[in-house]
């Protein structure tokens, strides 16, 4: 009966195993919720529905004990219960048909605000800068967007009903308590008083355990993340047996620590009952005594015990939503941190519009850094005219791809200016600016779609015959011809099936058929051998013809082809030239050079 009316059965231990575990407390708990609370505008009239219908949820579970309590003293007097029992039925029908209304409006309710959630973190991301996802671990973001969303989502349509209903029951099994008895109601409390001590000092004491198990669980998963990623290191260099014996100190080192939470957590429930039991026990007696006076009917002491198990039990629950709700409100905060990161720069007033540059670039006294206080570039000035190919060279860490970076607006200068075609990239409409940019990078971005969309990512309805013609002046035809299904082979996720070099080529096809008047090329050929290596270069040659390009790279003998070669170092430029100007300079470039290639001073 108990358990219908929605309060767990006195022995019952189906919560037991959620309460003590880890709960994240948000920085600001009431500015958060706040703002939680501002996304359900519009859907204030379903919630004021569900907190009516927690109301009536909560009177069906407080009257239920009273008809029973009647009924008792009407077959203790020789009353007929008929009409009693149909009072009794008819309340747990009411009650079923309610809960299930709550839980209907509340699904659709906090869907609704999680889909609301979802599509504006998500579109919130989309237009964030690349410095936002340059200092955040793409597993954490994947975090925000899954496991904070449903945590919220848990917390909108579970706890949020079954708080309202424990606190209604709460209130008005209080209030008859009180007009049935005083003496019991305050032995009723003592008990209630006694769990809420025990629940304080035990949450406290696993909360810092589950913690721990936390922590080690997360280097355990690293551990086996490793392990299995490198296994062919691991193997290579017959580090089997120290990557067991790692991994078996730690899953030991875990089951200590989530034994002995998980045995303290596990205290409360039988404790809890114990507390109860007594009280129950401790209530019998007493109103036992009183009936025995004649103070009260038989049937008052069934519906007393009745209300004081329902009257115990939600004080647990409570403080368990609670802490869930601490979770899902520090998910929260999370969440909104993203929405409250600025997004990429405005275009200009009257910005300018860009279809076909002539490709004139100019960096007037360029200064920048990631952190103000570590700069890249110092005073970088330099003049490309249209349809160069500059290769870009020097040490990793010199600025390479922070000049990338600079001239696609993914950063803004410090200091100075970049101009393209006589104006500041800044006076350009954004995406304007970055159509006008085709782009090949050292790590390939393939999806898992056929070749053909994947080709055509940038150029999407573009017929198949000019998706086939950029793949032949990249190279890529030939491969592609050979797979299963040729072009529209579908790719599994960043086209692992492919080789390094073949999924640069696929690149490369992309870049041409968006026929981009500006070519990026980044490290295109970092990671493939010399024979694909060839054939990237040729297909690099025919991809930049007419074209400014910028090409980044370590192999320097890709680049010898190149209009200007431009050294960069400490931030600055230190040599810049053709390739025979720079051999023939005999500096830094040629030293790198020969050391590479192997190629005498006359040679070159």
């Amino acid at each position: 009966m108990a358990e219908r009316n929605g309060t767990p059965p006195p022995t019952g231990m189906g919560r037991g195993r959620m309460r003590g575990r880890p709960v994240e407390k948000p920085k600001d708990l009431k500015g958060t919720t706040l703002r939680l609370w501002a996304l359900t505008k519009g859907h204030r009239k379903g919630l004021g529905w569900i907190l009516l219908l927690s109301a009536f949820t909560s009177i069906s579970s407080i009257l239920s004990p009273l008809v029973i309590g009647s009924a008792v003293t009407a077959v203790d007097q020789g009353n007929p219960l008929v009409v009693l029992v149909l009072t009794l039925l008819g309340l747990y029908l009411c009650d079923w048909l309610v809960r299930f209304l709550q839980q209907f409006f509340m699904a659709a309710i906090g869907q609704r605000i999680i889909h609301y959630i979802r599509v504006t973190l998500f579109s919130v991301m989309k237009n964030l800068p690349l410095a936002f996802f340059d200092k955040k671990q793409h597993g954490e973001l994947m975090s925000r967007l899954t496991n904070d969303v449903d945590n919220i989502s848990t917390t909108i349509s579970n706890s949020l009903t079954q708080l309202l209903t424990y606190l209604f029951t709460i209130i008005g099994i209080f209030c008859i308590m009180l007009s049935l008895n005083l003496l019991l109601t305050a032995v009723s409390l003592i008990s209630v008083g006694l769990i809420l001590l025990l629940t304080r000092v035990i949450t406290r004491r696993t909360r810092k355990m589950f913690a721990e198990q936390q922590k080690v669980l997360g280097q355990l998963n690293g551990q086996i993340e490793e392990t299995i990623s490198g296994v062919s290191v691991v193997k290579a260099f017959c580090r089997e047996q120290e990557s067991i014996d790692q991994f078996e100190s730690l899953n030991e080192n875990l089951q200590k620590i989530s034994t002995k939470a998980l045995t303290w957590s596990g205290y409360l429930m039988p404790i809890t009952n114990v507390i109860n039991n007594l009280n129950y026990v401790l209530i019998s007696i007493i109103s036992g005594v009183m009936a025995v006076m004649g103070y009260i009917q038989v049937g008052m002491i069934t519906s007393f015990l009745l209300y004081s198990r329902q009257f115990s039990r939600p004080f647990v629950d409570i403080a368990n939503i609670y802490n869930n709700f601490q979770t899902a409100v520090a998910g929260a905060e999370r969440i909104f941190d993203i929405l409250d990161e600025p997004p990429e720069p405005e275009d200009r007033p009257n910005a300018l519009s860009l279809t076909r540059p002539r490709g004139e670039f100019e960096l007037q006294h360029v200064y920048f850094g990631y952190q103000l206080e570590k700069p890249i570039l110092q005073d970088v000035s330099l003049k490309i005219p249209a349809g160069t190919r500059m290769a870009i060279v020097g040490p990793t860490g010199a600025g390479k791809t922070t000049i990338i970076n600079l001239l696609t607006r993914f950063y803004d200068v410090t200091a100075g200016k970049i101009l393209l075609d006589g104006h500041d990239l800044r006076e350009y409409r954004m995406e304007d600016l970055r159509r006008c940019f085709g782009v090949v990078l050292q790590d390939t971005a393939l999806f898992a779609k056929s070749v053909r969309e994947n080709i055509s990512y940038g150029r999407e309805g573009v017929p198949i015959e000019e998706i086939k013609q950029a793949a032949r002046i990249a190279g890529a035809d030939s491969f592609i011809q050979r797979l299963p299904h040729g072009y529209d082979t579908i790719l599994t996720q960043s086209g692992a099936e492919l080789s390094q070099g073949e999924r640069q080529l696929l690149t490369i096809a992309r870049a041409v058929l968006v026929n981009a008047p500006i070519l990026i090329l980044d490290e295109a050929t970092s990671s493939v051998d010399t024979v694909t290596e060839q054939k990237i270069r040729r297909a690099m040659l025919t991809a930049t013809q007419g074209r400014t390009s910028f090409i980044i790279a370590h192999r320097l003998s890709t680049i010898k082809d190149s209009d200007m070669i431009v050294l960069i170092g400490n931030g600055r430029i230190l040599e810049k030239g053709s390739h025979q100007e720079l051999m023939a300079l005999n500096g830094k470039y040629a030293s790198m050079y020969r050391t590479q290639v192997g190629e005498s001073i006359k040679q070159a």
